[in-house]
C-alpha cells in the first residue's frame, strides 16, 4: 500500500504570556459609602451569626454523642463576583479555604479562623484602609447549613436524605478537599535554583505533613460512627475513599464536616456476560506481532492466555491479577468469558472468518485482571486500583477499560474514578480507552413499554454515559450498529451506522463532547410482537470467546460497548508504533481527526448526531495514512496559559483556480492534557490551563490574523481593527467554539479534545489559511506548561485531482519563527 505520511506542522509564531486583571468589581457595592456600609454591615452580621450557630452545635455535640470538630473551622456558602472564579482571587487572605467551586460564584469554603481575617478586611473596607480593597468581591453569606444536602450528595442520596435511618449502616464514597496545591518545582536552570529548589522542597514536607493530618483528623471522625473501607486515594486538591457509617453519622459528616465537598453512593463495577453458548469451530494461522510491537494493557475479568487465537500476543511474566486473595489471571466469567473477547477484538477488530490465512497479530495484550468469575469489580475503590495499575505497568502506554459503573455518571464534579484517570493520563503520559456503558435489556423494554421508543429513550437522564466515561482525557467509545436486521419475528433497533440501543450517551459533565468516538459493538432485535429484546447472530459482533467453561473459540453472541472500546484501542496501537516519541495527545488527536460522522450527518450533524456518536466512526486508513487527495499535517507543542502558537497552511495555486468547483474538506482537531482539581466544577475551572483554538477569516492576511491574536493574548497596541474583522466572512465550522454554531446548545471549548470541520468551494481557498492555538488560565497561576497537540486535514471531496503533492511541496519551504 503507498504510503502518504501525515507532515509537520510549521510554527510561525509564540505570543507572549501577560498578566490577568480580575474582573470587574460589583458596582451595587461601591456606589456611595451609604450602600458600602449596609452592605458590609449585613456580611459581618452573616459571620457573627455563622459563628454563633457553630458555637451552639460544639457545645451540643458531647452532649448528642457527635464526634468531635474544631472550634474555630467553619462552614461557609458564599457567592463572589463570578468574574473572579478561576482567576486571581484568592479567599485564603480572608482565612478562607476552598472546598468546592459552585455554579454562578458560589462557593463552599470554611473559615479557618472563625472570620477574624475575613471581619478584619470588612472593616478595613469601611475604613477605607490598606488591604480591604477586594472585599468588595464578595457579593453574599448564605445562613444556616440546610444548603448542604442539595450541594454535596449525589441525586440518588438528595432522594432518600429525608429517610436516613440514624440506626441503619451506609456505604459512601466520600470526597474531602485540601486546597493547598504545590507550587511548580523550579527549573535547574533559573538564577538562584539551589535555594528555591530547598524551599521548594520544605513546602512540600509541610503540605504532605498537613495532608496526613486531615486525613488523620477525618479518619478520627469517621471512627465515631463507623470505619473506612478503603485506602485513600490522593489527588492534589483532595483525597477520597469509601466510608461505612451509621445514618447519624451520615447527617453529621454531610450538615457539619467541613472539608466534605462530595458524598456518593458506592458504584457496583460490572463487565457484560453472555447469555448463551456458542458453538463453532475456524482455523487460521497466527503469527506473533512484531517484537516492536506496543503492549495494550487490558483491564478486565483476564484472559484466556492459552487461547490459540490470543497466546501469540501475550507476555505471560507481564500478566498480573489485582483481585484481593486470587492471583489467576484466567478469564472465569462463565459463556465465554469478557477480557477475553476484549483481548480478541483488540487483535482482529473485524472478526476471525474473514482474514486470510496468515495474518499477523498487530500489537501485544497485557493481561490486568480486576473483575472477578461474577464479572464484577471486588475493589473498594476503582480510583486506587488505576493509580497502582499504571505505577505497576510501566511498559504499557494505552490501556483499554471496557468496565463501567453501571449508572448514569454525575454531573457536578468528576468522580473521583474519573479524575484520577485524568491525574494519571497527564502525568503519565497514557492514554485510556474508556467504554460508554451500557443500558441493560430490561430497561430498553421497560421504556419502550412506556411508549419510549427508540432512539427516543436514549434523551433520557438515566442513559447518560456511566463512569467513569466521562473522564476529560480518556477516549470514550460508544457502539453503534453494523448492519440491519429484520425476520418475521423480530427487527433490529436501529438501521446500518445508526446508535446501538444499548449505548449510553452524552453530553459529558459540563457539556464535554462524550462519547469521543463510536465503534461497531453490535445492536439489539426487538420482537414484533410483544417488547421482548434479544442478540441475533448477525448484528452481534465476531469475538474470541474463553473455553474454560466449554463452548467455542468464536462466536458472536453477546454486544455492547465493551466490544467497540478494543477495536479503537487496535486503532491507538498501530498510531503509538508510527508515533513512539511523540505526545499521548497526538495519538488521541488523529483518532478524532480520523473519525466521521455517519449518514448525512456529516455534512449536516445534529445536537443528537453528536450526543450519540460524538466525532463519529474513526478509520484506520484515515487515522494513520493520507490519499492523493487528502493530507494532514500536525504539531505536538507545549503552550502556557495566556500565550498563543500561530500556524500557517499555504495553498497551491491550482487548487484555488476561479474555474474549479471542488469541494475542499478542512479538518482541524486541537487535544490537550493539564492538571485537574476535584474539587471544581466547569472545564475552565477544573483545568489548570484551557486550551481552545481559531482560525483566520477567510481570505484574512496572515499578519493581520497575527495581529488579531496578539491583540488578544497580549492586548498590546496592534493595527487590528476588530469591527472590519468581524465583517469578514468565517468558515462556517460545524460545531464552533460556543452553543452558538450549527450544532445548537454544543460548544467545542468545553472538551480538551476540540474537533471542527467545513466544506467550502475551492476557488474560494485564500492563498494561506492560519490557526492559532491559545492558552488560558485555569486554576493554575504559575503559567506551567501544558502539552497539545493540532492536527489539520485538507481533503477533496468526489473527485481524482491530486492535491497531497502539491500542498507537501508549497509548505516545505521554511517560514520566519
Amino acid at each position: 500500500m503507498e504510503r502518504f505520511p501525515h507532515l509537520k506542522f510549521l510554527q510561525k509564531i509564540v505570543g507572549k504570556p501577560r498578566l490577568h486583571g480580575g474582573g470587574e468589581t460589583n458596582p451595587i457595592s461601591l456606589q456611595n459609602k451609604n450602600n458600602k456600609q449596609g452592605h458590609f454591615g449585613y456580611l459581618s452580621d452573616r459571620t457573627s451569626q455563622l459563628k454563633s450557630d457553630w458555637q451552639n452545635e460544639i457545645d451540643n455535640r458531647v452532649r448528642l454523642n457527635l464526634a468531635p470538630l474544631d472550634v474555630d473551622i467553619i462552614p461557609i456558602f458564599l457567592k463572589i463576583n463570578p468574574d473572579l472564579i478561576g482567576y486571581d482571587f484568592d479567599l485564603k487572605m480572608f482565612g478562607i479555604e476552598v472546598i468546592s467551586q459552585e455554579e454562578d460564584g458560589y462557593i463552599i469554603g470554611a473559615s479557618l479562623d472563625a472570620f477574624n481575617s475575613l471581619n478584619d478586611k470588612i472593616q478595613k473596607f469601611l475604613n477605607e484602609e490598606r488591604g480591604g480593597g477586594k472585599i468588595a468581591d464578595f457579593w453574599e453569606i448564605v445562613d444556616g447549613n440546610q444548603w448542604k444536602p442539595s450541594h454535596i450528595l449525589s441525586d440518588y442520596l438528595q432522594s432518600i436524605w429525608g429517610d436516613i435511618d440514624e440506626e441503619r449502616m451506609y456505604k459512601l464514597e466520600v470526597g474531602i478537599a485540601f486546597d493547598k496545591p504545590l507550587n511548580k518545582k523550579p527549573d535547574p536552570n533559573v538564577r538562584g535554583y539551589e535555594a528555591k529548589l530547598e524551599r521548594f522542597r520544605a513546602e512540600q514536607i509541610e503540605r504532605d505533613e498537613r495532608f496526613e493530618e486531615r486525613q488523620d483528623e477525618f479518619e478520627n471522625f469517621i471512627i465515631h460512627y463507623g470505619t473506612i473501607t478503603s485506602s485513600f486515594i490522593d489527588l492534589d486538591d483532595s483525597f477520597c475513599c469509601e466510608v461505612e457509617i451509621t445514618g447519624k453519622g451520615f447527617k453529621d459528616l454531610v450538615l457539619n464536616y467541613p472539608f466534605v465537598f462530595e458524598i456518593s453512593e458506592t458504584d457496583e463495577v460490572v463487565g457484560l456476560n453472555s447469555e448463551v453458548e456458542e458453538v463453532g469451530t475456524f482455523e487460521l494461522e497466527v503469527m506473533a506481532p512484531d517484537l516492536t510491537s506496543p503492549e495494550v494493557g487490558v483491564i478486565d475479568s483476564g484472559i484466556m492466555e492459552g487461547h490459540r487465537f490470543i497466546s501469540s500476543a501475550i507476555i505471560g511474566q507481564n500478566s498480573r491479577s489485582y483481585i484481593h486473595g486470587d492471583d489467576s489471571t484466567a478469564d472465569h466469567v462463565r459463556n465465554g468469558g469478557h477480557g477475553t473477547r476484549v483481548a480478541g477484538a483488540i487483535l482482529y477488530p473485524h472478526g476471525l472468518t474473514s482474514i486470510q490465512s496468515p495474518y499477523q497479530l498487530p500489537c501485544f495484550v497485557r493481561n490486568l485482571r480486576v473483575l472477578d468469575g461474577d464479572n464484577k469489580l471486588t475493589h473498594r475503590l476503582p480510583a486506587e486500583l488505576m493509580k497502582l495499575i499504571v505505577e505497576d505497568n510501566e511498559g504499557c502506554k494505552i490501556f483499554n477499560l471496557s468496565i463501567n459503573s453501571n449508572v448514569a455518571s454525575r454531573l457536578k464534579h468528576m468522580s473521583s474514578w474519573a479524575a484520577t484517570i485524568d491525574t494519571l493520563i497527564n502525568k503519565n503520559k497514557v492514554l485510556f480507552l474508556i467504554s460508554a456503558g451500557n443500558i441493560a435489556k430490561d430497561d430498553i423494554r421497560h421504556y419502550i413499554s412506556q411508549a419510549n421508543n427508540y432512539p427516543n429513550f436514549l434523551d433520557e437522564t438515566y442513559c447518560r454515559i456511566a463512569n467513569p466515561a466521562q473522564s476529560s482525557f480518556a477516549i470514550t467509545v460508544g457502539s453503534v450498529n453494523h448492519m440491519a436486521f429484520e425476520d418475521d419475528d423480530f427487527a433490529s433497533l436501529g438501521a446500518e451506522d445508526e446508535i446501538s440501543a444499548f449505548s449510553r450517551v452524552g453530553t459529558g459533565i459540563w457539556g464535554m463532547i462524550k462519547p469521543d468516538v463510536v465503534e461497531y459493538g453490535g445492536g439489539l432485535a426487538i420482537s414484533k410482537s410483544g417488547n421482548l429484546i434479544s442478540n441475533k447472530e448477525s448484528i452481534s459482533p465476531e469475538l474470541i470467546r474463553s473455553t474454560l467453561n466449554g463452548g467455542s473459540a468464536i462466536g458472536s453472541d453477546v454486544v455492547g460497548t465493551s466490544f467497540a472500546t478494543p477495536k479503537v484501542a487496535h486503532i491507538a496501537a498501530q498510531l503509538l508504533k508510527l508515533y513512539p516519541d511523540e505526545d499521548i495527545s497526538l495519538l488521541r488527536a488523529l483518532i478524532v481527526q480520523g473519525a466521521r460522522l455517519p449518514n448525512s450527518f456529516f455534512e449536516n450533524p445534529t445536537t443528537q448526531s453528536i450526543k450519540h456518536y460524538g466525532y463519529g466512526i474513526p478509520s484506520l486508513e484515515r487515522v494513520t495514512n493520507n490519499t492523493h487527495q487528502r493530507v494532514t499535517f500536525y504539531n505536538a507543542e507545549n503552550i502556557r496559559a495566556e500565550e498563543g502558537h500561530i500556524y500557517s497552511l499555504n495553498i497551491p495555486e491550482f487548487l484555488r483556480s476561479p474555474v474549479e468547483e471542488h469541494d475542499i474538506l478542512i479538518e482541524v482537531t486541537l487535544s490537550y492534557t493539564a492538571k485537574v482539581r476535584r474539587t471544581r466544577q466547569k472545564t475552565k475551572s477544573y483545568l489548570s490551563t484551557w486550551l481552545d483554538w481559531t482560525s483566520s477569516k477567510v481570505g484574512e492576511l496572515y499578519e493581520d490574523f497575527k495581529d488579531y491574536v496578539l491583540k488578544e493574548i497580549e492586548e498590546s497596541e496592534t493595527i487590528y481593527d476588530k469591527d472590519a474583522r468581524n465583517n469578514m466572512a468565517g468558515w462556517n465550522w460545524k460545531i464552533k467554539s460556543d452553543s452558538r454554531g450549527i450544532v445548537e446548545g454544543i460548544s467545542r471549548n468545553n472538551s480538551t479534545v476540540q474537533k471542527d470541520w467545513t466544506i467550502i468551494k475551492s476557488h474560494q481557498l485564500p492563498n494561506d489559511i492560519s490557526f492559532a492555538v491559545r492558552g488560558h488560565k485555569g486554576w493554575d497561576r504559575s503559567h506551567e506548561e501544558v502539552s497539545y497537540s493540532l492536527v489539520l486535514s485538507i481533503e477533496i471531496l468526489n473527485s481524482n485531482l491530486e492535491i497531497y503533492e502539491a500542498i507537501r511541496i508549497e509548505n516545505e519551504i521554511e517560514l520566519e519563527t
